[in-house]
């Protein structure tokens, strides 16, 4: 027996598994007693606690989606969609007790103390919440598509609208395929590009479901936002320990069954092109060169400052956050090769087949698990989700009710805060909402959430290390930042002048570039080669890229000769190198995107150190209250850490003996034993990942 496609099993294990989470809220709820308590668990947790709650809250299932979709799209260069992080994970050893050692709550308090400013902590917070509400979206729309690609309509319920949209998304694959064989005629191709157009619209699907969209999100966002609700961080420290045993599950479930169908690990090389396995990049069509990667690399580095002083604020001590923040983080790591196997065995089993491949992990999981399996991968999916959003929804929270209402409302009180920090986290999920619905590319909003991470990233970074630093520097650079990565590419579009001028709506031209590859069954059949296996070369078409916008339509889909129109967001970035003469027309799409992280970078580090060099230093009283906090570690004992923090106030010649530059206004600490060895065991544990990639990928080559 089955309902909306799932078997009754599944429905079942749905429902134990909501029912679970719902529980631990409630259960939880009764340990809160004041805000430390709800946003942070009382500053309570050891290593094992602490490296669930990060694993949980950097952990989820839009990000494996994700990389089965940019491996399927680009082959296994498609990981650094997600696997950029590696080579950041190592800075965490650090970046885990600066958050700690700051002894704050919410995230703006940093700029409060720090800068003595609450239109500082005000801003931040501001952005942490549309930061949320974007971001958010991501995990909603990830987590809704393979939910329609696991209830899917049976082809004899389909109404004659649905099934003219599956056959029209069915003959854009077929002359897809024929034109890496050879070129089309005139027209065939201007046929592929009118039914392209209504692929860009939406109005080509290769199947339907059952699952409104609307109605999931809103269930989605209601159990979250419960169980979160009732417990806080001890809600979300809990839930994960259970739903971190599901991420494990919904990372190996699908490789078995995978390998198997495909004749195992050389079945899958005689199915996959050879270059798909290749880690960077280097065609014309790829969007993950190793330039690419490495300007994501930093942007993505310079975005993750220290900045989590509810989650990172939770341990118990020095030693919990770094073992901690360290052991969840190259968990992730490792399961992340699971990923990467899962994207590369979908390709050789639906390659060329799928429209939106973003429904990879459904179409998966539908045909190769069975019956309660199902609704295990569908919990998975769920906790994957869920133990990201319950420990930063607190963060966003905390931001709200200490950031914003509370300076309103200074005589607020504990309780209320906690009520109206409650209020905020379901006006979050159900914001995210309205996003989901308005973008459709993950790679573009990934893209996206990376540059708005420079709005806050180098004045965190700076903050910490560089006493120089000044209030005014920070709030102009962040304020024009906001207008670069924020406002300017959100707000042009919506004017129809700039979405449509010509100067505006230039792409660069199509380009047809060749490609070695081993031959795979298909080729064969179409008389490409003699056998599996033989090296060929293919034609890769390469379309036209948008320069200025995310995408480009014909303001007429079925005029091929109407307009262009700008679509998604606005790169305003891109605009002010090409005024200055840089060729953005015979790039590649890798280096356009590339050019723009570079401005995103290097743009708001100009603008700090600039403006601090020439403004008035900050109150020295204050510089030593921070800094003083900084360079004394946490312990676990609250009374004898705030002892030990007001000795380092109060003799700040002892901070000075402690600085790897004494007298400049450099705040780098002398590294001892921990610091030096914990941060090269972890660029160990780095290389042994990347080993293990190159070693799984080539088992069966």
């Amino acid at each position: 027996m089955s309902f909306l496609g799932l078997a009754a099993v599944d429905w079942l294990v749905l429902l134990i598994y909501l029912g679970g989470m719902i529980y631990i809220g409630k259960w939880a709820s009764n340990r809160i007693k004041n805000t430390t308590d709800f946003y942070q668990g009382g500053r309570s947790f050891g290593k094992v606690l602490f490296a669930f709650l990060n694993f949980g809250n950097i952990t989820n299932a839009d990000q494996a989606t994700g990389v089965s979709r940019e491996i399927y799209r680009q082959g296994l260069s498609g990981l650094w969609f997600q696997n950029l992080v590696l080579f950041i994970t190592p800075f965490y050893w650090f970046g885990a007790i600066l958050q700690r050692r700051t002894r704050y709550i919410a995230p703006g308090d940093i700029y409060l103390h720090r800068f003595q400013s609450p239109f500082l902590a005000g801003l931040f917070a501001v952005y942490i919440l549309l930061l949320a509400i974007y971001g958010g979206s991501m995990g909603f729309m990830l987590t809704g598509k393979t939910m329609k690609a696991l209830m899917v309509k049976p082809e004899s319920e389909y109404t004659l609208e649905e099934r003219a949209s599956v056959e029209g998304y069915e003959r854009v694959r077929e002359l897809e395929t024929r034109q890496t064989y050879q070129p089309l005629n005139k027209d065939e191709k201007t046929e592929l590009v009118l039914l392209r157009e209504r692929m860009k619209r939406g109005e080509l699907e290769p199947y339907k479901s059952y699952i409104n969209l609307n109605y999931f999100y809103f269930i989605y966002a209601g159990i979250v936002g419960a169980y979160t609700i009732l417990g806080g961080l001890f809600a979300a420290v809990v839930t994960d320990v259970v739903q971190g045993l599901l991420i494990i599950f919904l990372s190996l479930a699908l490789i078995p069954m995978g390998l198997s169908k495909l004749g195992g690990f050389s079945g899958l090389h005689d199915k996959v092109p050879d270059h798909m396995f290749q880690l960077f990049g280097s065609g014309g069509d790829s969007e993950y060169t190793w330039y690419f990667v490495f300007a994501m690399v930093v942007v993505n580095l310079i975005g993750l400052a220290p900045r989590s002083f509810t989650i990172g604020g939770s341990a118990r001590d020095d030693r919990s956050a770094r073992i901690g923040a360290i052991t969840g983080a190259f968990a992730k790591r490792f399961i992340m090769i699971g990923w990467a196997l899962t994207g590369l065995i979908a390709l050789g089993l639906y390659q060329g087949q799928l429209a939106d491949p973003t429904m990879i992990w459904g179409h998966m999981t539908r045909d190769l698990l069975g019956a309660g399996f199902v609704g295990m991968m569908i919990a998975a999916i769920l906790a994957a989700n869920m133990s990201t959003i319950d420990a930063q929804s607190i963060e966003w929270s905390a931001a709200f009710t200490k950031n914003i209402l509370l300076p309103l409302s200074p005589k607020l009180s504990e309780r209320r805060q906690i009520l109206s920090g409650r209020v905020v986290i379901f006006i979050v999920l159900i914001s995210s909402i309205f996003f989901a619905n308005r973008v459709d590319d993950i790679f573009v909003m990934f893209k996206y959430i990376l540059s708005v991470g420079t709005v806050i990233g180098p004045a965190l970074w700076l903050v910490y290390f560089w006493r120089r630093l000044t209030t005014k520097a920070v709030v102009v650079q962040m304020i024009l930042t906001l207008f670069t990565t924020v406002i300017i590419p959100n707000v042009a579009p919506t004017f129809e002048g700039i979405r449509t001028h010509p100067s505006l709506t230039r792409q660069t031209p199509e380009r047809v570039e060749p490609k070695r590859a081993l031959a795979t069954e298909e080729d064969v059949r179409n008389g490409m080669a003699d056998f599996i296996g033989q090296v060929i070369e293919k034609r890769v078409v390469v379309p036209p890229a948008p320069i200025f916008f995310d995408e480009l339509i014909r303001s007429d889909p079925n005029d091929l000769n109407s307009p262009l129109v700008g679509k998604g967001a606005f790169r305003n970035q891109l605009y002010y190198l090409s005024l200055m003469g840089v060729p953005l027309e015979n790039m590649k799409k890798a280096q356009l995107a590339t050019l723009s992280f570079v401005f995103d970078i290097v743009f708001p580090f100009i603008l700090l150190f600039g403006i601090s060099l020439v403004t008035r230093r900050n109150d020295r009283r204050v510089l030593n209250e921070f800094y003083g906090a900084i360079h004394t570690p946490v312990v676990a004992d609250l009374d004898q850490d705030s002892k030990r923090v007001r000795d380092s106030i109060e003799h700040p010649d002892k901070v000075e003996e402690r600085k790897l530059f004494p007298g400049t206004d450099w705040e780098f600490w002398k590294p001892d034993r921990w610091d030096v060895w914990g941060f090269v065991g972890c660029w160990v544990l780095v290389g042994v990942i990347v080993w293990l990639y190159i070693t799984v990928m080539r088992i069966g080559a």
